[in-house]
């Protein structure tokens, strides 16, 4: 008797398997400069992809700076992706923020991604990813200046997809998690910050955005969940470790984590730990300064600022920490 439910057991293991979600299939677009929280962000976005949580499409660099793309390789390739799809801006532009750390880190470590426009073009890049993806799959995520998606968004059909770039978005794109900026308004004419390095990028590419948009905040709320200290436990010859290390030119410290939020929640959802506002929309002024107006309710912008129980920051701050040191949950 015992035997026979045994291979009862059995056959119902084998004929009805538990159903696996699949990966999440992103694609990670950032500026890689001025800040450090970009690599803490890659370094998160590689141990989710080594947990079969997500699937990396490519890792796209907004900025001008010469040395972004380079370094993304370099990262990459340290984590074992050294062919993830990689561009840079073809448009105008030039380097206006400055790194304290991404050539020393693109000179320090294996890549062969080029410096600069040698580099592919950004715009091509994103296409080519996009057709090849199935429809109403793909998350895009930006933690830089907006100048990719504006420039996708306006991209003819070609070799790729005879589809123009607004309706190669609609076709493929499920949602945009866009990293920026303070909310519910950052009305600071001060020029830095993602939506006001390329303001007219920032204004064309979310008034003509065809899917939804969650923007995840910064300020004191990345601040609540800050982390890099604990890199420090990482070998000493670990890209990310570095790259804080030179940031703040000396042993790695806690920086806010406006980067990795964008990325946790593109990988595992707006739900808990988080606090969804989803009424109302974001009006972006011609400088790149914002705020959240409720006077008219555009239900494909939401935001996300602030966590749904403020006494959880630590632990919040603590998992971010374990995925960026590759860490199992204990």
């Amino acid at each position: 008797m015992l035997r026979g439910w045994f291979a009862f057991l059995a056959f119902v293991a084998v004929s009805c398997p538990v159903a696996v979600a699949e990966p999440v299939k992103l694609i990670f677009d950032t500026d890689m400069d001025s800040d450090c929280d970009d690599a803490g962000a890659m370094a998160m976005l590689h141990a989710l992809a080594d947990r079969g949580e997500i699937e990396i499409l490519a890792t796209t660099v907004s900025s001008h700076h010469p040395w972004s793309a380079p370094c993304v390789d370099a990262i990459n390739t340290y984590y074992g992706r050294p062919d993830l799809p990689i561009g840079v801006p073809h448009a105008a532009g030039k380097d206006r923020q400055g790194s304290r750390f991404a050539r020393k880190i693109a000179d320090s470590f294996p890549r062969d991604t080029p410096v600069g426009k040698e580099a592919p073009d950004a715009v091509q890049v994103l296409r080519r990813v996009l057709a090849a993806a199935p429809d109403q799959s793909v998350v895009f995520v930006t933690v830089g200046d907006l100048t990719n998606p504006r420039h996708l968004l306006e991209s003819a059909g070609d070799e790729f997809s005879a589809l123009d770039g607004r309706a190669l978005v609609a076709a493929k794109v499920t949602q945009w998690v866009c990293m920026g900026s303070r909310y519910p308004a950052d009305l600071d004419p001060n020029p830095w910050g993602n939506f006001k390095i390329d303001p007219e990028s920032t204004v064309e590419a979310i008034e003509n955005w065809p899917t939804p948009i969650l923007f995840t905040g910064g300020g004191a709320f990345a601040q609540s969940v800050a982390t890099g200290k604990s890199l420090e436990q990482l070998p000493s010859g670990h890209p990310v470790r570095r790259v804080y290390e030179l940031y703040f030119n000396g042993p790695a410290q806690d920086r806010h984590s406006a980067d990795q939020i964008a990325v946790y929640v593109a990988a595992r959802g707006h739900g808990a730990p988080w606090k969804q506002v989803t009424f109302g929309h974001n009006h972006i002024f011609p400088n790149g300064t914002h705020e959240w107006r409720t006077s008219l309710d555009n239900p494909q912008h939401s935001y996300i600022s602030a966590l749904a129980d403020e006494a959880k920051a630590k632990d919040v701050a603590a998992e971010f920490n374990r995925l960026m040191l590759g860490q199992s949950a204990p």
